[in-house]
């Protein structure tokens, strides 16, 4: 490696904050409705949901519906593994804050897509939704000093459980209490978006994007404002750091 970018630092960054996971968690609750009801009966986020239509429809035969449910898991998986590309210091010398980048993707592919023609196919747009949800969800993966998903519920209403059940057995723990709180707030949000798609999916139908397009825009400034007290350094001859 040249020796002027072995001490080279760059900065990788993302918000833990409840305000932007409640953004993140709301806008992931709308995009799963809003391909399910408006774009062929699949969801962008929720691979289990996925998964189990996909068996259920291959074991009764229906090929057609079945292979609708395989292009939303290969792009979830892509995201995926784009976000983590982001972080390998390669890519880090030329896009530093691989988090805000995911997010600023994801904003411009959700604000492109509600401008699509009613003719435009479903399954190249629910790709596209599936691959920035993953790469979202990938990218923000902290709520304060806990570990949750912005664009899937089921684990964060165990974490709830669980600290509900730890923060008031057998006697009260705050900590645990205010975990409980935070994962309660996030399924609920999760919960909002879901209702806020199914009542305007098929009024809007792609223009309804733009409500999540501007969702994750409130939460890109404030992770853009917050970035310069939060950044954490690294050098290119260090390990790669977790996502955070």
């Amino acid at each position: 490696m040249a020796p002027e970018t072995e001490n080279l630092q760059v900065q990788v960054y993302s918000d833990s904050s409840i305000e932007v996971a409640v953004l993140l968690t709301l806008s992931g609750g709308f995009l799963d409705v809003f391909t399910y009801v408006g774009h062929g009966g699949v969801f962008a986020n929720s691979m289990t949901g996925n998964i189990v239509f996909l068996g259920m429809y291959l074991a009764t035969g229906k090929w057609q519906q079945a292979m609708q449910h395989i292009p939303p898991i290969v792009a979830f998986l892509a995201g995926v593994f784009i976000a983590y590309r982001m972080h390998l210091p390669s890519v880090l010398k030329y896009l530093p804050k691989p988090a805000l980048t995911c997010l600023g993707f994801e904003i411009i592919v959700l604000t492109a897509a509600s401008f699509l023609s009613n003719s435009f196919p479903d399954i190249p747009l629910v790709l596209g939704i599936s691959l920035v949800a993953a790469m979202q969800n990938s990218s923000f993966t902290k709520l304060e000093s806990w570990t949750y998903n912005s664009v899937m519920t089921t684990g964060n209403l165990r974490r709830f459980a669980e600290a509900f059940f730890r923060g008031t057995m057998p006697g009260l723990n705050p900590i645990a209490l205010r975990e409980a709180r935070l994962f309660g707030f996030v399924c609920v949000c999760f919960f909002i978006g879901a209702i806020l798609a199914a009542l305007t999916t098929p009024r809007l139908h792609d223009y309804a994007l733009l409500i999540p397009a501007g969702v994750l825009f409130i939460a890109f400034i404030i992770c853009w404002r917050r970035q310069k007290a939060k950044f954490l350094y690294f050098k290119f001859d260090d390990k790669v750091p977790p996502l955070e």
